[in-house]
C-alpha cells in the first residue's frame, strides 16, 4: 500500500513555524507527491484511520497527549528536549512519524534529529541500496520504525564570527538550526546597521545573538598592552562603557561579548601583569554596566597564551561573567586540525579552567580547527556596516575559493576527531552550565555545510557516544556536504 502521508501541525510561533518547514521540506523531498496539510484541530483517531501522518507539537497539545497514550514517550524536561517516534499508526491502518518537544526549540531539535539522522541514515537501513529507485521516494512505501529522545550535553553550542563574513544571514541562521546550534557570537568594529533584522531572524530559529566588541583588543595586543597606563585603563573603559550605551544597549540582542589586549604569548612576571591588568579592566567595567543592566548576560574571550602560568589569577573575574577561553594548546584549540601534539597538557589546563572560580564556573571555550580570516587581507571598517546581504554571485565564487581550505581541513577533522570529542565530553561533566563555540569565520557556510561544523555540533549533542559512529552518522546527513578542490 502507497503511503499517503498528511501533514499535521497546530499553530505556535516563529520558531516552531520554521521548525515545521524544516520537517515538511525534508518529507516532501521524500514522498512520490507532496503530504496534504491539515491543522490540528480536525485530527482526530476518526480522521486518522487508515492515514500515515507526519505531527509535530510541543508537550501540552491535544494530538500529542493522545499519542503519548499509544506508546509515544513524553519528552523530558528540558527547553530542548525532544521525541521523535516513526512506526505503525496509533489509530490504526498507516504509519507515522511523530515529532513532540518540550518547547518550540525542542520541536525544533527534534526535527533537526528526525531530519539528519532518520532521512540519512536509518530510513534506508535494510534497503538494497544499489537499487536507484529506493532513493526515488523511500516515504512511499513501508519505512522502518524508529525512536529517540533526546536533550544537549552542551547547553549553548555555538558560533563565532566576525558579522563582516556573514555573507546571508537568513541562510546561515537555517544552516545553524539544521545542526542544533542555538546561539551565535557575531563581532564587529562597530554594531551593524541592520543589527535588529538580523538578530529578529536568528531568533525565529531559537539563535541567541550576541554582539562582540574590543574592549582594548587591537591587532597588536602586546603593543598596546606595553602602553598602557592608569590614566589610558581609565580612559580605555569609560570608552568601552560609551560604546555599549551608543551603539549596543539599544538594538535586539542577547548580550555581549568582548576581547581584551590577551591576544599574544606571555610569561613569567610579563604574563602576571597582565591577569591582573586584564582582571581589574574586566571587573571594573562590568560592575558599571551591572549597575546600568543587572540581568547584561557578558562574555570575556579571553587567549590563554597570555596568561596561561597565571591562570588563578582570573579566578579574580566578577563570577556573573562567563571566560570564553581561547588558545588553551593543541587541537580543537588549534587553528590548524592536525596539532595535536600536547594534548594531554591542553586536557590538563582546560580540568583546571572548568573549577578555576568553583562548582558554579561559567566556563566558556572556543574551539577552532576550521576557517578564519586571511589576515593578510584583513581592513577594520570605519563605519557600520549592513552584514550578511551579499549577492548570489559572489556567494557561488567565493565558495569555490574556501572550499579548497575545507578540503585539506575535513580530512583532518576526520583524522583527529577524537581529540574534539574527548574535549567536549570533559566539558559536558564539568558542570555549570558551559557554553562551547567554535571558530566559523569566512568559511561560506551558509552556503553549505561542510562537515567539520556538522561533526562540531554533533559532538556537543552527545560527546560519550562512540567517536566512530559519531561520524560515520554525521558524514550521511542530508544536509552535510564535503569540499572538493575544483567545484
Amino acid at each position: 500500500m502507497e503511503n499517503n502521508w498528511v501533514f499535521i501541525k497546530p499553530e505556535h510561533g516563529k520558531v516552531f513555524a520554521n521548525a515545521a518547514e524544516m520537517l515538511l521540506e525534508a518529507a516532501a523531498g521524500l514522498c512520490a507527491r507532496p503530504p496534504e496539510i491539515a491543522p490540528e484541530d480536525g485530527a482526530t483517531p476518526e480522521t486518522l484511520t487508515e492515514r500515515s501522518f507526519i505531527y509535530a507539537g510541543i508537550r501540552g497539545d491535544r494530538l500529542a497527549g493522545l499519542l503519548t497514550g499509544h506508546g509515544v514517550e513524553y519528552p523530558s524536561d528540558g527547553d530542548e528536549s525532544y521525541t521523535v517516534f516513526v512506526g505503525d499508526s496509533a489509530f490504526g491502518g498507516g504509519q507515522m512519524i511523530v515529532i513532540i518537544g518540550g518547547s518550540e526549540r525542542g520541536v525544533l531539535c527534534g526535527c533537526a534529529e528526525f531530519c539528519n539522522r532518520y532521512c540519512g541514515d536509518v530510513l534506508f537501513r535494510g534497503c538494497d541500496i544499489w537499487r536507484e529507485d529506493i532513493f526515488d521516494s523511500p516515504l512511499s512505501g513501508r519505512i522502518p520504525g524508529w525512536s529517540v529522545s533526546g536533550s544537549p550535553a552542551i547547553k549553548t553550542r555555538a558560533v563565532w564570527t566576525w558579522g563582516h563574513v556573514i555573507y546571508d544571514y537568513r541562510r546561515f541562521f537555517r544552516n545553524m538550526a539544521k545542526l542544533r546550534l542555538n546561539e551565535i557570537v557575531i563581532w564587529n568594529d562597530r554594531a551593524p546597521v541592520n543589527a535588529d533584522a538580523v538578530a529578529e531572524y536568528a531568533h525565529s530559529f531559537g539563535i541567541k545573538v550576541i554582539w562582540g566588541f574590543a574592549w582594548g583588543w587591537t591587532a597588536s595586543c602586546r603593543k598596546f598592552f606595553d602602553g598602557l597606563d592608569a590614566g589610558r585603563l581609565k580612559r580605555l573603559k569609560d570608552s568601552i562603557i560609551g560604546t555599549y550605551e551608543n551603539e549596543y544597549a539599544g538594538i535586539a540582542g542577547d548580550g555581549i561579548y568582548f576581547q581584551s589586549f590577551t591576544e599574544f604569548r606571555g610569561s613569567g612576571e610579563y604574563g602576571a601583569r597582565v591577569a591582573e591588568t586584564v582582571t581589574s579592566l574586566v571587573n571594573e567595567t562590568a560592575e558599571e554596566l551591572f549597575k546600568r543592566r543587572p540581568d547584561l548576560h557578558i562574555q570575556f574571550g579571553l587567549h590563554a597564551t597570555s596568561v596561561r602560568d597565571h591562570a588563578e589569577i582570573l579566578a579574580k573575574v566578577d563570577p556573573r561573567i562567563y571566560i570564553v577561553w581561547e588558545d588553551c594548546g593543541a587541537f580543537p584549540f588549534d587553528y590548524d586540525p592536525s596539532k595535536t601534539d600536547g594534548a594531554a597538557e591542553t586536557g590538563a589546563f582546560v580540568e583546571k579552567l572548568l573549577k578555576l572560580r568553583g562548582d558554579g564556573e561559567r566556563f566558556g571555550a572556543v574551539f577552532k580547527g576550521m576557517l578564519k580570516l586571511d589576515w593578510t587581507r584583513f581592513v577594520h571598517a570605519e563605519k557600520p556596516l549592513v552584514i550578511g546581504e551579499a549577492s548570489e554571485e559572489y556567494i557561488a565564487r567565493r565558495r569555490i575559493m574556501k572550499d579548497r581550505i575545507w578540503k585539506i581541513i575535513q580530512a583532518d577533522w576526520m583524522k583527529n576527531a577524537e581529540y574534539a570529542r574527548k574535549t567536549a565530553a570533559m566539558i559536558s561533566h564539568g558542570g555549570g552550565e558551559p557554553i562551547v563555540e567554535a571558530l566559523i569565520e569566512d568559511s561560506m557556510f551558509e552556503s553549505g555545510i561542510r562537515f567539520p561544523a556538522a561533526l562540531f555540533a554533533e559532538l556537543l549533542w552527545d560527546p560519550d557516544r562512540d567517536v566512530g559512529e559519531i561520524v560515520s552518522e554525521t558524514a550521511k546527513f542530508p544536509c552535510v556536504g564535503f569540499a572538493n578542490k575544483e567545484t
